[in-house]
């Protein structure tokens, strides 16, 4: 799938698109370089995103927890 010019993996569980929209939004707000790819991993107890920039050779990890996820989709609700 890709969103906003990049593309998105998603691996071990559902998300939806309007959630991984909203994660590339708030990584795009970090950070000036160009965004490429972004994959979430989703278990029971977190949901690691890791993402990559077109101009940098290695990828960025931020682990997420479940709680903190569904904080996160309750408040842009």
């Amino acid at each position: 799938m890709t969103i906003d010019n990049v593309s998105v993996f998603i691996e071990n569980g559902p998300l939806s698109a309007n959630e991984a929209a909203y994660y590339i939004k708030l990584i795009k707000q970090h950070t000036h370089h160009k965004l490429k790819s972004v994959t979430f991993r989703i278990t029971p107890d977190y949901m690691d995103l890791r993402y990559s920039f077109e101009d940098i050779p290695f990828e960025r990890i931020r682990r997420v927890s479940t709680a903190e996820r569904e904080e996160l989709r309750e408040n842009a609700s």
